[in-house]
């Protein structure tokens, strides 16, 4: 029987470097696991907030909101991935053999639900910086365990130069879907 998706995803959230072949899980499993990730920050309160200096802003209803954040996600994490292999592969750190799509959606699974999961109870955004930070030492311990010519240090810079174009395109999504909500719904 193949390898879950869970146990690497616990082992990365406590540091413990994997190798390639942990990963090798259905697909299925990781579509899975980034879709409830965008599905929890669709839940995030601040994407139906309206902001107290514009009462006339219309809410975007719940169905919006966590289809911008499946959306958002995924689009996140494409980029993260498609940078990564292009980061990876520079001098000849990495072959290409492995899954890379697998354990990138492990090394999200327990920080992004726990900080998600967080956030859409309530827990102000601040508050989850720290886990969110530590997702970053998660995902780059994984990479660095599974490619030995990867340091830790160059796989925290591959991460941090991916966060750039994902972090611009997910405004833009958000952005869209707000000039949306008010292009459809109108003035509350």
């Amino acid at each position: 029987m193949k390898n879950q998706i869970l146990s690497p995803a616990l082992s990365l959230f406590l540091l413990r470097e994997l190798p390639f072949s942990r990963f090798d899980f259905p697909r299925w499993q990781s579509l899975l696991a980034i879709s409830l990730i965008g599905v929890l920050i669709g839940f995030d309160p601040s994407l139906r907030a309206v902001p107290p200096d514009m009462p006339d802003v219309p809410v975007p209803p719940l169905w919006l909101a966590v289809g911008v954040g499946l959306v958002a996600v995924w689009v996140s994490f494409l980029l993260i991935l498609l940078v990564l292999r292009w980061w990876l592969k520079r001098a000849e750190r990495w072959d290409g053999q492995g899954d890379l799509f697998n354990l990138l959606a492990a090394s999200w699974l327990v920080a992004s639900v726990l900080g998600a999961g967080a956030v859409a109870a309530g827990v102000p955004p601040l508050l989850t910086l720290p886990l969110y930070l530590y997702a970053i030492w998660v995902g780059a311990n994984a990479l660095s365990g599974a490619i030995p010519k990867a340091s830790l240090g160059y796989c925290i810079a591959g991460i941090l130069i991916s966060l750039i174009p994902a972090t611009l395109v997910t405004g833009l999504i958000v952005g869209l879907a707000a000039a949306l909500t008010m292009a459809t719904l109108g003035p509350a």
